[in-house]
């Protein structure tokens, strides 16, 4: 009888081969010409371009905060944003601008 799974003596596996060798360095000359040869050409450029957030530019660097609540305190600070047409941190910074007022 075949030992396990019936294979008795075992099975042949195929050799590996050895790691490709390293690419060469190319020479930055050659590479800009063989791009404005291809740009001649008609070739256009296939690499991705990068995906900006949709929404309004960003004047200032951007954080985000997360505080968990009262369900009822965070849909009345909802409900306030909303009536006054402003977005959540414009709320916030709102609400701390009347707060400074009246302790300034």
């Amino acid at each position: 009888m075949s030992g396990k799974y019936g294979f008795s003596g075992g099975i042949d596996l195929p050799k590996t081969t050895p790691a490709p060798k390293p690419r060469p360095k190319v020479d930055g000359g050659s590479l800009s010409e063989a791009v404005r040869a291809g740009a001649d050409l008609g070739f256009v450029n296939r690499e991705p371009t990068t995906r900006l957030k949709p929404g309004p530019k960003r004047k200032e660097p951007q954080d985000k905060v997360s505080i968990p609540g009262p369900k009822r305190v965070v849909d009345d600070f909802r409900a306030f944003c909303s009536t006054r047409d402003l977005t959540l941190w414009q709320g916030l910074e709102f609400l701390l601008e009347e707060q400074k007022g009246r302790s300034g």
